[in-house]
């Protein structure tokens, strides 16, 4: 897969033959975004495949499933020859769909577009597939992949799903455990006082972040997975914050993490965080959580 930045619109590249282009945020790369892009595969012949997706959400406030980088890694994956990423700027955010489809969309000249039946594109969403049936030959609309309900698997769907802690649910149509890459940074010391240190994750962007609570996690370090019990919240029976934190204990590793980058994958969540009533409840209670994270990790090969 061969990707281009575009920054402006002279890096477009308009020499690429026989393209069927697919378009989107393509945020998580979920078994819908899979489905999109193996259906364009299947419909394409011999054409080339190319994505066109955006560096960032278009929303400043919105949330994300995953990183550019995370992205790129698991659209390589899928049957893909270029990716073309879009640099979100103020000028990209406030184009009006005809000067999109006129300054990037025409310039890649696709043979054929494939795209979700509920595309919208361009300034307040106005453009749609019955905008781009008026000007390309060839649009192929992909419906969309249903969940176990029987409806649309979407970002916002699985947004949904994490945020109220549904992570086994989320991570069925994210096809892999939810992650959050981040740096560990100094906290406040209580796991360390408790005899149980953990380490302190600051995000690397604005993910959606799971209900608070605690959950079974393994940390990756420079290519190895170490088993943690993390947990996402306010911690409040010792200091309580103002917004959550996420704090994971790494089991059977004494690792030095500070100032180190990390990933975080989130496999599943063991219960709500409780206010304890006092600090011998607390640390029974996290022992708990401890033994039951290797007893998850130890029951099947599919957590490796």
């Amino acid at each position: 897969m061969k990707s281009f930045l575009i920054k402006n619109f002279d890096d477009i590249p308009t020499n690429i033959q026989d393209l069927s282009l697919v378009f989107g945020l393509f945020d998580g790369v979920h078994k819908g975004h899979q489905g999109l892009i193996n259906y364009s595969y299947k419909n394409s012949k011999n054409k080339k495949i190319g994505v066109l997706t955006f560096d960032k959400a278009l929303k400043e406030t919105s949330c994300s499933l995953m990183s550019l980088e995370d992205k790129k890694t698991e659209l390589s994956k899928l049957p893909i020859d270029y990716l073309f990423i879009l640099v979100c700027d103020e000028n990209l955010k406030r184009m009006s769909h005809e000067t999109f489809l006129n300054l990037v969309l025409k310039k890649l000249k696709p043979s054929t577009i494939f795209c979700g039946s509920d595309f919208r594109f361009g300034y307040k969403a106005l453009g749609d597939v019955a905008y781009l049936k008026e000007h390309f030959s060839n649009v192929n609309v992909f419906d969309f992949v249903e969940d176990d309900d029987g409806n649309k698997i979407s970002s916002r769907s699985i947004k949904d799903l994490i945020s109220n802690g549904e992570i086994e649910k989320a991570n069925n149509y994210l096809t892999r455990p939810f992650q959050i890459d981040g740096k560990v940074v100094s906290g406040l010391h209580n796991g360390h006082d408790l005899g149980f240190p953990t380490a302190n994750i600051s995000p690397d962007i604005n993910y959606v972040l799971p209900k608070n609570g605690v959950y079974f996690t393994k940390i990756e370090l420079e290519n190895k997975k170490i088993i943690a019990v993390t947990n996402i919240g306010v911690h409040p029976s010792i200091s309580k914050l103002d917004k959550p934190i996420i704090e994971a204990h790494i089991i059977g590793e004494n690792e030095d993490l500070y100032n180190k980058n990390v990933k975080l994958y989130i496999y599943k969540k063991e219960r709500d965080e409780i206010n304890f009533k006092n600090l011998e409840e607390l640390k029974k209670q996290i022992q708990s959580d401890k033994e039951n994270c290797i007893k998850y990790f130890s029951k099947s090969d599919l957590h490796k």
